[in-house]
């Protein structure tokens, strides 16, 4: 009977969007709780008989572990199928975040909250493959679109109750909550999800995940570590560790027959641009994400709770920007979003700053709904451009780098960050690092601007002179390098300029 209603739903000519449905839901269960604390540290401290500095590593903490477990698993889910990768991590975030709820000091909440969303985030590559598999290149974006939308929604939906219901009935029930949402759409994914190909003929290159990890941590940690720690004997052994690393790891590349990082993939510009431009665009918006909070309860002086519902501002725009997205995305092509994306957050940065010097509120909400826009329209591009450069088997490990880049921009940007805002209660200090964020933004449109935003008519028909088909590029990229040819989006082929 299950396997006669598993048919008749993979069959359908609705699956695409019945597959869209249930990861999205997937992802949004898995992800809520993500910020849901950042709001409410001094609370948790105090409950577990800790500090507000310790308890932080419950965001930090995830953070790390997701830029150095993410390519990890986009490339399991390749080799192993996503669904497994999807089913897998769905299931131990449940157990975790049951064992989260019953943490009894800040280490084993640390430590269950960063097993719970590492897990919990296996689900995004895996997700944004199958949706890769199920919708067409010219639809990919718009695929993106939601599911980014769906994300941010989460997280608006974090800072919304998170503060309300610590100050009301404590911390814990948050994350007996999510163990519920997510069961509840674990179910249905058994049925709905089809079986990935499972290349078992290719073994997981074990000494590239060692090697990715050490160079992604220690990249990650040393920078987090060197702007509250400076010259710490501990950075500094990180620093030396990092280029060792990195180079272990491009040489045990180069030489594996079944690499965990293809290395031809960053030919592609595409590639390229997609991570330069995920790097500082979502450097430039986790790098709000964490001051914004700061100044409004150091300068502003507004309470956990107001702070909550003031910055939900931002990520409600970036889920409400998920349907104006998706059609623009289909209609302009990713390369214009990331363009326009990137430049409206350099000018809401400029706006942040202005509002933080004035210490006019109105000002800083117009300017994060305005980053929140930006933000929803660049990021599901960003993916789709690098969904879109890559082959169907290299599809979890495109994604998940897009994302790695992603996070690692915003470690790198919020250490920074932090570190030069300090524990100020003047507004210069906000000003400056809004001035920053601005600009990483602006530098992300510049990379962006760089892009082949055609990837999606990749499988195009392309005509010489006598109009005799010529044999088919891998990539479109490859086309528009060539003068003597014109896309037609019309007629979905391209033709000779002449």
């Amino acid at each position: 009977m299950i396997a006669a209603l598993q048919q008749r739903v993979q069959n359908s000519p609705r699956y695409p969007r019945v597959l869209l449905l249930t990861c999205l839901t997937g992802m949004y269960a898995t992800t809520f709780t993500a910020t849901i604390l950042t709001v409410s540290l001094k609370s948790v401290a105090a409950d577990l008989g800790s500090t507000p500095q310790i308890v932080a590593w419950v965001v930090t903490a995830p953070l790390l572990a997701q830029a150095v477990a993410m390519p990890i698993l986009g490339r399991l889910g390749d080799i192993r199928g996503h669904r497994r990768v999807y089913l897998t991590g769905f299931s131990i975030c449940i157990v975790f975040s049951i064992l989260t709820a019953l943490a009894w000091d800040a280490g084993s909440l640390i430590a269950f909250r960063t097993i719970a969303q590492l897990a919990g985030t296996s689900t995004v590559p895996a997700s944004f493959a199958m949706l890769f598999q199920a919708f067409p290149p010219e639809e990919r974006v718009r695929a993106s679109a939601w599911a980014s939308g769906t994300l941010s929604g989460a997280s608006v939906s974090g800072l919304a109750i998170g503060g309300v219901i610590v100050d009301s009935v404590g911390w814990r029930p948050l994350f007996v909550i999510q163990a519920v949402l997510a069961l509840c759409a674990l179910v249905p994914a058994f049925v709905i999800l089809k079986t990935s190909t499972v290349r078992r003929h290719l073994p997981l290159d074990r000494a590239g995940a060692v090697l990715l990890a050490i160079t992604a941590f220690s990249a990650s940690f040393g920078i987090n570590r060197a702007a509250a720690w400076g010259l710490h004997p501990i950075v500094v052994v990180l620093a030396a560790v990092f280029p060792i690393a990195l180079w272990l790891l491009l040489r045990v590349e180069r030489r594996t027959a079944n690499p965990l990082l293809p290395l031809d993939l960053f030919r592609d510009r595409n590639v390229r641009v997609a991570g330069g431009s995920s790097f500082l665009i979502g450097g430039s918006h986790f790098g709000s994400f964490l001051i914004t909070p700061l100044l409004l309860q150091s300068v502003f002086a507004y309470s956990a709770t107001a702070t909550s519902l003031i910055t939900v501002s931002r990520t409600l725009s970036i889920s409400l920007s998920a349907p104006v997205a998706s059609r623009l995305g289909v209609r302009f092509g990713e390369r214009r979003l990331i363009v326009g994306g990137g430049l409206g957050m350099a000018v809401a940065g400029g706006l942040m700053a202005t509002g933080a010097t004035v210490e006019i509120i109105a000002l800083v909400v117009v300017a994060m709904m305005m980053a929140g826009i930006a933000f929803g329209h660049a990021q599901p591009s960003m993916l789709s451009l690098a969904g879109n450069a890559v082959e169907e088997e290299h599809f979890g490990l495109a994604a998940s780098l897009q994302q790695t880049a992603n996070q690692m921009g915003g470690v790198v940007t919020m250490s920074l960050l932090s570190a030069l805002v300090g524990d100020s209660t003047s507004h210069g200090p906000f000003a400056a690092a809004y001035l920053v964020i601005g600009a990483l933004a602006g530098v992300g449109a510049l990379v962006g601007s760089r892009a082949t935003s055609l990837a999606h008519h990749r499988h195009v028909a392309v005509l010489g002179a006598d109009s005799s088909a010529i044999e088919s590029p891998a990539s479109i990229s490859e086309i528009l390098a060539e003068d003597d040819y014109l896309l037609v989006h019309s007629e979905g082929f391209v033709l000779p300029r002449d």
